[in-house]
């Protein structure tokens, strides 16, 4: 597998591997390539930090306006009557 290849392969797993969803051979192969390939490295360390930020966020509401442009819009396409909570 050529180099290109392996970034490939290596970014489709990336989400998985970071989720601990890999099996040992996976994980392997993934921290061996990041190990020798300094951009790989960063974009695995990069998802890191954005999945780690995304899951720390605090959840804020939707705002009311924003629900009910929404719903209208989603009544609109299903040619309904919007109704709101």
């Amino acid at each position: 597998m050529t180099g290109a290849n392996v970034c490939a392969s290596l970014l489709e797993r990336i989400s998985a591997y970071l989720d601990g969803d890999l099996d040992a051979a996976d994980c392997e192969m993934v921290e061996r390539h990041a190990a020798t390939c300094a951009t790989c490295a960063q974009v695995i360390a990069d998802f890191r930090a954005t999945t780690g930020l995304c899951r720390s966020a605090a959840e804020a509401p939707l705002p009311e306006a924003v629900r009910d442009k929404a719903r209208a819009r989603i009544a609109a396409l299903l040619g309904t009557t919007s109704t709101a909570e």
